[in-house]
Order: structure tokens, then sequence, then C-alpha cells
């Protein structure tokens, strides 16, 4: 690793701290700063993730002016016909003629007074509503705030610790703390992302066959060790009954439950989460079940239920402070079960607990004896013998990107930019591309459209950390045709290697 691939905050540091040859010699500590050189990087796009959690927010209260100017405009032109109205009836030069006219010209004042009032009243009631809005975007953003600066603390603090220290025992102890601060990062800036993806209306639903019963069960076992952190226990109640080949979005339902189980296990106490699954029907190919996350946790106070679904909100201020969080889980939760055509319900009692509840009607997997019932659509499967070329600039990167997909068994072919990628591909053949928007010497979308222009049918999968939705809508229009998002999960990324791979076999 070269010291100009380096950040320049970062550059400071080792400037400071370590001599030259410790940096060159020691391939732990070179290891370490690599991941430490990403964060740095990966630090500075966070501006834009805040640009776009804020985006939406900002046209709505953009939305609310335009329309005070409007009912403006208009108040000014009541009044002024208001005045011509008086002056009208107080004009001897310009005398009514019959009583007939002048109950009519009565009858306008009165209608275009009680506008008037009605108007002002429209008016205040915008007014308050834009305040009410920018006060919770106000609180959000310090959420926000809080909330990543938090791990970013531990990692810079951790950084200085692990240049003091000289133990294995307490490197290894720090490397755990790095990594539960790098993933509390990665899941903070991943609800972002997807609140902004669902309120563009981005968000397209996979069918993918799986075992929804394994799923859950794969769910209760990842997030036991958070339950233990609170003296929590995980139980599953499932029907016996239960169809549970289905076929669906197991991302996104696996999405949907973490999310009410981790909420589950944040407000509870030496508790239990109960998660309960019912078979409600199971007709015409179709499995309808309930599904219930019940906790016997802090619960919510009647006075508070209509706010918890509403974005960038929790119950109460200090509940964010207490319990940690964005307020942003149930909102997720609650749009992506939109997409399913479901909703969620709850029922709570303060000091007792609450359910969260929600009904699926998913259409049963027909060939399940083919396909695996242990795999919930989550786990990660071999790849061997796929073919990648990966289109990036960034070597760590590149390193990081090999070394995942290395375990996989696939071949992975690396182009440095997108001209580079443009000549391998037709020099190659390659079974998926996955590929950088933002590059030197050609940037991803030039590349795309070029290889589009003879190759309509290998799947490109853009691998980037723009986040823009303009970014993103331009990918897909000149050929990409999926997108993961940097920083991603590496089983986001074999999911959709493997749709692909059983698409190529």
């Amino acid at each position: 690793m070269e010291r100009n691939d380096l950040h320049r905050h970062l550059n400071r540091q080792i400037d400071k701290y370590l001599a030259e040859h410790d940096f060159q010699h020691i391939p732990q500590l070179e290891a370490f700063i690599e991941v430490i050189n990403q964060t740095y990087f990966n630090y500075e796009k966070d501006a834009e993730l805040f640009e776009q959690s804020t985006l939406l927010n900002d046209r709505e209260y953009f939305e609310v002016t335009k329309k005070l100017q409007i009912e403006l405009q208009k108040k000014q032109l009541f009044e002024s016909q208001l005045v011509a109205l008086i002056q009208q009836l107080n004009d001897d030069s310009k005398p009514l003629e019959g009583e007939t006219n002048l109950l009519q010209l009565i009858q306008i004042l009165n209608r275009e007074i009680d506008q008037k009032r009605i108007y002002q009243e429209q008016l205040n009631q915008a007014k308050i509503e834009a305040e009410n809005a920018n006060e919770a975007k106000s609180e959000f953003l310090s959420i926000m705030s809080h909330e990543i600066r938090t791990p970013l603390n531990a990692i810079i603090g951790l950084v200085y610790i692990m240049e003091k220290e000289d133990t294995l025992q307490g490197y290894q102890e720090n490397i755990e703390v790095l990594k539960l601060s790098a993933q509390n990062l990665f899941l903070l800036i991943n609800d972002i992302l997807d609140f902004n993806k669902i309120e563009a209306g981005k968000i397209d639903l996979e069918k993918i066959p799986f075992d929804f019963k394994s799923l859950i069960q794969q769910i209760a076992r990842a997030l036991q060790a958070r339950a233990n952190e609170n003296l929590n226990k995980i139980r599953l109640q499932i029907d016996e009954n239960f169809v549970s080949n289905v076929v669906s979005d197991p991302l996104r339902m696996n999405q949907i439950i973490t999310n009410l189980v981790s909420n589950a296990i944040k407000f509870t106490q030496q508790g239990t989460i109960t998660i309960r699954v019912t078979q409600l029907e199971v007709a015409g190919g179709i499995s309808t079940f309930k599904v219930e996350v019940i906790d016997t946790g802090i619960g919510i106070d009647k006075k508070e239920f209509t706010s918890i679904f509403e974005k960038f909100s929790q119950a109460e201020t200090r509940t964010s402070r207490q319990f940690g969080g964005t307020g942003l889980g149930l909102v997720i939760t609650k749009r992506l079960l939109h997409l399913f055509d479901s909703d969620i319900a709850f029922e709570s009692e303060l000091g007792v607990g609450t359910n969260f509840y929600f009904t699926l009607s998913l259409p049963i997997d027909a060939q399940a004896n083919t396909f695996d019932l242990h795999d919930d659509g989550q786990t990660e499967v071999m790849l061997d013998g796929l073919r990648i070329l990966l289109v990036e600039d960034n070597k760590i990167n590149i390193k990081i990107a090999e070394k995942i997909m290395s375990h996989w068994g696939v071949a992975v072919a690396v182009a440095e930019n997108g001209l580079i990628g443009v000549q391998m591909h037709q020099q190659g053949n390659y079974d998926v591309v996955l590929m950088d928007l933002s590059m030197p010497v050609m940037d991803g979308y030039e590349a795309t459209r070029i290889i589009r222009e003879t190759d309509a049918d290998t799947p490109i999968i853009a691998l980037t950390a723009s986040a823009s939705f303009g970014y993103l809508e331009r990918a897909l229009q000149v050929g990409i045709n999926e997108y993961i998002i940097k920083p991603f999960n590496p089983k986001e990324l074999n999911l959709k290697l493997k749709k692909f791979s059983k698409k190529l076999s």
C-alpha cells in the first residue's frame, strides 16, 4: 500500500505516530490501516447521505411555502375586491340601482369575508404544519448526528489506543469493538438509503423461492446475542400447519422482521420476545398467515400511538436519547409492508409490552421439493465457476471484493477504469459485470452504454457509493440491471450473483 493512496487525515496521523519503517514492516498494522483508510473515505461520502435524508422533507417544506404564497396572493386579491366594493357602496357618483343590486352586493361581501376567514385559518394551519415539519427535521438531524458520531468516536478512539497498546489480547479486543462500530454505521446508513429508495418508489421486490420458517429461525439465532445483552430470551411459536415454502423477497422479509425484533429487544429488559406465526388460510396456491412480534417491554403510551409510524419521529425525544436509534425503523417497516399489499398494526400497554403484527398472502412454491428447504434466500452459497469482470478504480475496494468473492469460488478479472473494462469485455467472456459508476478515464455510465451497443444480455450490476437517485436512475437508463450501494453487505452481493447464476445455468 502506497502512502499516496491514503487519506490526507490518516497520512497526518501516520506521520505523527508511526515511523515509516514501522508502517511498512508490520503486515497486521498495514492491513488495519487499510481498513481505517477506507473508513475515512466512506465518512466523506456521508455528507451525501445527509443531503438525501433531508431532501424529501425539504421538498415538502417548499410545497407548503408555495401554497402559502398562492393563498397570500388570493388574500390580497380578495382585499382589493372588497375595497372596490366598499368604495362603490359609498360613492355617490356611482349610485346603485335598485334594492336587488344592494342585496346582491351585501351577499358578495359576506361571501368574500367568509372565504377570507377560511383561507386565513388554512394559512395558519399550514404555517403550524410547516413549523412542525421543520422542527421534526432539525430533531432528526440532531439524532442522526449523535448516532453517527457515536461509533465514529469509538473508531477514532480505538485507533489511538491501538497505537499505544502492544498486546495481542488488546489488539483482538479492539478489533471486535471496531467491527461492532462499523456494523452500527453500516446499519444506520442502510436505514437512510432504504428510506430514500422507498420514498422515491425505487424498490422492486424480488420473487425468490425460500422457506419462511427457516428465515425466522435464522433471524432468531442471529439476534439472540443482542437479546442476551438485555437479558432477554427469543422464543418461536410457529403453527404446525404453516405452509412456509413461498415465493417472495427474502431480503426484504428479513429486513421487516429483523426491524421488529430488534426494536423489541431494544425496549425490553430481562424479558421475552416472541415471534409467532399463525396459518390463516391456504387456498388457490396462496399461503395466508399472520406474523406477530410480541415483547414484554416498556410499552407505548396511547397518546403516542399515531406518531410512531411518522418519519423522523420516535414516541418521544427522550426515548431516542435513552434507547438510541433514528426513528426510521418502523417507518421503513410500514412502507415495505405496503409493497407486499399488507400493513402493520400493534397493541400495547405501558409497562406490560407491545405486539406488532401483520398478515401476508404469498404464492406457495409449487416446486419446493426441488429447492433446499433450508435455503432462506439469505444463506451464502458457493458460486464455483462464475466469471466476474470487476470494473473498479479503488485499490482497497478491489482487494476487498476479490477476497469476498474468492470465498464463493468466483473467478474475478479486474479493470481499473471504464475504458479498460470495455476492452476486457470485448476480449473476454464474463457471466456478470460489477461496475463502479465514478471512475477516471471513463466512468461506469459511458462504459455500460458502450457495452450495451453490442451486448444486451450480460448482467451488469452497479457497485457504487453514489446513493443519489439521480445517479441511480441514470444508471438504469443506460443499461444497468441492478445496483448495490457501498458500503455493501456481502450477503446482498451473494444474493444478486446467485440470482444471475441460476439464470445462466
